[in-house]
């Protein structure tokens, strides 16, 4: 999952859709969660802490991310009143960890939670996982059928991997700027930052690129783009 930077901004808002051209300038025009490419007017402003329990955080920067309307509208439905306590600690979020480490992603477009997590953090991955529904499909939750919410975003991911395997065989046949450029402009389109990265994992200058323009956090990750110790103490 990309990590990605929190606003900071003594700017006072009085609805929090406002708060977008800000974020998307920060964040990208992508979604926090599944990753995938969003134009602007379909992304939400997304309530970290929901804004209907949480009333004062409903206009607080620190409390926004951007979301797909799918993965916004299934972290809404899951993360009822018995799940609020605590959200920020027990979970995963892009905008405080090296979600980057959470997360393995395969060629069947499947995400699972990184073996390389001691046992507390693989907990917080998994409920972020389980959250936003990244591996949902009709079986997993065909109670959420009637909200119109997207069930083939596994299917989504694996076109993304395939895409990336041959941009990658591509670029190793030959290798230029043009080639990369053209390559990074067709992940900065189609988005999922960690498909693109796991694919180019032998390419940093590729990957560079792919942080850069896909607007994950550079402190995140050290000069050969390999992911570093986490923004905050505790956590992933």
């Amino acid at each position: 999952m990309r990590p990605v930077a929190q606003i900071k901004t003594g700017i006072k808002l009085t609805d929090h859709k406002k708060a977008k051209p800000l974020l998307i300038q920060s964040m990208g025009e992508y979604c926090g969660y599944c990753e995938r490419q969003i134009d602007a007017d379909s992304l939400h402003v997304e309530h970290i802490k929901p804004q209907k329990a949480h009333s004062k955080l409903a206009l607080r920067w620190g409390n926004f991310l951007l979301a797909c309307g799918t993965c916004n509208t299934y972290k809404r439905h899951f993360q009822d009143v018995n799940r609020q306590v605590g959200i920020l600690a027990k979970q995963a979020w892009p905008h405080i960890d090296n979600t980057f480490t959470a997360y393995s992603y395969d060629q069947h477009g499947r995400v699972t939670v990184s073996n390389s997590l001691v046992a507390k953090q693989q907990a917080m991955a998994s409920q972020t996982l389980e959250m936003a529904g990244l591996n949902r499909t009709p079986a997993v939750a065909a109670s959420y059928k009637k909200l119109g919410l997207i069930y083939e975003m596994t299917k989504r991911r694996q076109r993304a991997w395939d895409d990336a395997k041959i941009a990658l065989a591509a670029y190793e046949q030959n290798p230029t700027d043009t080639q990369r450029l053209s390559i990074v402009n067709q992940a900065r389109n189609t988005g999922f930052f960690s498909i693109w990265m796991a694919i180019f994992a032998t390419h940093p200058i590729v990957r560079i690129d792919f942080i850069e323009c896909l607007k994950a956090v550079s402190s995140c990750f050290d000069a050969q783009t390999n992911p570093i110790n986490p923004r905050q103490v505790g956590r992933i």
